[in-house]
């Protein structure tokens, strides 16, 4: 069932029947994707496009890997691949602060959201992505250093984390996905690698409006009948200032009295270019003049995916920043480049 558009939102007109179809989370759905070609190259039988696969337990060695906070491996790490669908696909390692969230269901790991490495114990993701783990955290992996969910034979393997605690907004409102924001707890430490870091927090100073960002995940390629990506995804997005993006989605089902929560950024509006199911807590990135990466969004909500006009929305990581370190309990210096 679709979230509810609060009352106070419409002011005097009516609300829909029923809540239905008025704001779509980024959540996986609950039905199970389509298979497509490139699942007889590289699924097995037992392991299907909905899956995500367990690597072989031998593990390489890594060397000594000199930690900072939102280094980007433009090419990858060594070197450029190309596969069959290699647009707007990212590279191994590009973006090494990319999590995903699983759940395990009897044994089966299944892809559920992303999140965003941000030190070694904590990611943060929406709040609309982990509720329903709260009751069984144990159920939950946190999965980072991955790229093809179909592959375990990349250059370095992935690490699967379970997790100690989950932090939900107490204002966080699933109904209409105001403070849609989470902070959860490793159940053991981090150890950087050139294929997983973390992201930087935003600064006081930071204003990416007008800014290019890259949005990251393995969501589906359209709302309704769209197919997961085997490989991580990319795509880069304006941001939009959130009255320019008031009044276009004011033209939407919305409708003209629409509000936009100030806790909200909004990126993209072209068509075909968006964040899509699947994608929910997954950051969007914006290049600082220090020569970092810095997590400005987290994948929310938005209007179907990718129609001309009507920007994603995104949780605005900024505007959390006392939420996200009272529960990390670390200075925020530590979670800047510079």
């Amino acid at each position: 069932m679709m979230p509810l558009l609060p009352l106070y939102l419409f002011e005097t007109e009516k609300r829909p029947k029923k809540g239905r179809g008025v704001i779509d989370p980024r959540r996986r759905p609950e039905r199970r994707p389509r298979r497509n070609a490139l699942d007889q190259k590289y699924v097995p039988p037992e392991c299907g496009p909905f899956h995500v696969c367990c690597r072989n337990p031998e593990s390489s060695t890594v060397t000594p890997y000199d930690h900072k906070c939102g280094n980007r491996n433009p090419g990858g790490i060594n070197g450029r691949i190309l596969t069959p669908t290699a647009d707007g696909e990212a590279q191994f390692g590009e973006w090494p602060w990319q999590a995903a969230i699983l759940k395990n269901a009897a044994g089966e790991l299944i892809f559920k959201c992303g999140g965003t490495l941000i030190d070694d114990r904590h990611i943060i993701t929406v709040a609309h992505c982990v509720d329903k783990f709260l009751d069984n955290k144990n159920s939950m992996i946190v999965r980072l250093g991955e790229w093809d969910t179909q592959n375990t034979d990349e250059f370095m393997p992935h690490e699967d984390f379970g997790v100690q605690d989950i932090f939900i907004h107490s204002q966080y409102r699933p109904n209409n996905l105001h403070n849609d924001i989470a902070v959860v707890r490793l159940n053991k430490t981090v150890q950087f690698k050139p294929h997983i870091d973390t992201a930087c927090l935003p600064q006081d100073d930071d204003d990416f409006t007008g800014q290019q960002c890259v949005a990251t995940g393995w969501g589906t390629d359209a709302y309704q009948q769209g197919q997961f990506s085997l490989i991580m995804k990319e795509i880069t997005l304006p941001v939009i200032s959130n009255e320019e993006c008031q009044t276009l989605l004011r033209k939407t089902r919305l409708g003209p009295r629409f509000k936009l929560h100030n806790g909200f950024l909004c990126a993209g509006g072209k068509a075909g270019q968006d964040a899509c199911k699947g994608d929910g807590g997954g950051p969007l990135v914006c290049f600082r003049s220090d020569n970092s990466y810095t997590v400005a969004g987290l994948v929310s909500w938005g209007i179907d995916c990718g129609g001309e006009g009507v920007p994603g929305v995104y949780t605005n990581v900024k505007k959390f920043i006392d939420f996200i370190i009272s529960k990390t309990q670390r200075p925020i210096e530590d979670y800047w480049s510079s």
